[in-house]
């Protein structure tokens, strides 16, 4: 390698190339920030050089594996999924424990979300993203309608809304993530403790809160406050709906608040409150800097240099600026108004998708059960949220014991 100044990594003052994998299918939303990080890296440790690519897919990484030919490190999703579970019980990435990383800033979700059998493999999450309620506030002020702070207020909106002939939320009825946005909120403000039940592989758990959240999702659904052909519209139709004033509200990602803010728009957030009066977001830490690195990689100790930085301060302030997400440390200022206004929750709730993804098996696939037959039947009015909790307890219970 070439000859470089002796400050930081590399061997005696050789530079050592890392080769990084960045998360491809974010890369427009990703690249403004990563490109100010990596400058940042490459001035603090002139001896280590990036060759940084947005070149991770699920399937590259994939079949990176299989052939042995993993970089040195690369962007993983923590717990969301099964698969750095399997990467590091078959010993593809390394336990970062021996390192002593500085995790002291990071809460509880965010190091869980990092740890696989009591170890860290990856640079824990500093952002949340979660499905929050957009609202357009023109049309709150035209029928002189706050932000409910309970789940009784958000009924009582809904209703009015309605009465007067707006859709009161847009909803995409005909796909499969599409549809499942709102009952993504709904269900951790109204039932996160049946899903602690689940998570936690409890005997005998009451399901009648998550009974009830159905019920809700269905009655909303068939009394026309998602719209009035829910089922035939798409993801695409229920924004354009939002966003063109036809409807009152969406339940989206935080993740795309850069997209409704670029329209100009009077538009506000608010997490959805539960029946004891307090809004919650999701559990789903936002893997924009949750990286991993393999363990074939030559240079372990200059790999760690890259994911402590992920983990500074000043690289998570480049992320929050760049991208508009939502921090979950307090020492990350939110880049605006309106990201403050989404970092204003009082409970993480479970999210009901990773929750039944993380307790699958081979035998029990729970997750696509409630995606592909459990919601659109619940949305179309053809089962109750008592045959739904059935069949839901049926599949649970498919599981290898």
């Amino acid at each position: 390698g070439a000859i470089a100044g002796c400050s930081g990594g590399g061997n005696d003052g050789e530079t050592v190339t890392l080769t990084i994998w960045g998360d491809a299918d974010n890369q427009a939303i990703l690249e403004p920030a990563f490109e100010k990080i990596n400058e940042a890296f490459e001035e603090k440790y002139p001896n280590i050089k990036l060759n940084y690519q947005f070149t991770g897919t699920i399937e590259s990484i994939n079949v990176a594996m299989q052939t042995d030919s993993l970089p040195d490190l690369f962007w993983v999703q923590g717990n969301k999924f099964t698969v750095m579970a399997e990467m590091a019980r078959n010993g593809y990435i390394i336990p970062l424990d021996k390192y002593n990383l500085d995790v002291s800033l990071f809460p509880k979700d965010s190091l869980e979300y990092a740890t696989v059998d009591g170890k860290l493999y990856c640079s824990p999450p500093s952002f949340i993203a979660y499905v929050t309620i957009y609202y357009n506030k023109d049309i709150f002020n035209k029928y002189g309608l706050k932000v409910p702070d309970t789940w009784d207020e958000f009924e009582n909106v809904v209703k009015t809304l309605l009465d007067k002939g707006v859709t009161p939320i847009a909803v995409g009825g005909n796909g499969d993530f599409d549809r499942y946005w709102i009952l993504q909120a709904m269900a951790a403000s109204l039932s996160t403790d049946v899903l602690q039940g689940v998570v936690d592989g409890k005997e005998d758990i009451d399901f009648s809160n998550l009974e009830t959240t159905f019920d809700l999702y269905r009655e909303f659904a068939t009394k026309g406050y998602f719209g009035k052909d829910v089922a035939a519209i798409d993801g695409a139709g229920a924004q354009l709906a939002f966003t063109n004033g036809k409807a009152a509200m969406i339940a989206d990602g935080t993740w795309n608040n850069n997209t409704y803010q670029e329209l100009g728009m009077n538009i506000g957030t608010f997490a959805l409150p539960g029946k004891d009066g307090k809004r919650y977001a999701q559990s789903g830490p936002y893997n924009a800097n949750t990286y991993a690195i393999s363990s074939k990689s030559k240079h372990p100790d200059e790999a760690v240099k890259y994911l402590e930085f992920l983990m500074s301060q000043e690289a998570q302030q480049i992320l929050a600026d760049e991208t508009g997400q939502v921090p979950m440390l307090n020492d990350i200022k939110p880049k605006n108004k309106a990201v403050k206004e989404m970092a204003a929750y009082d409970e993480i709730g479970l999210n009901i998708y990773n929750i039944l993804t993380q307790v699958a098996d081979k035998k029990s696939k729970p997750h696509d059960l409630l995606l592909t037959e459990l919601a659109p039947k619940l949305m179309t009015g053809k089962m109750t949220g008592k045959e739904a909790v059935k069949l839901l307890k049926a599949e649970l219970d498919k599981r290898s014991k």
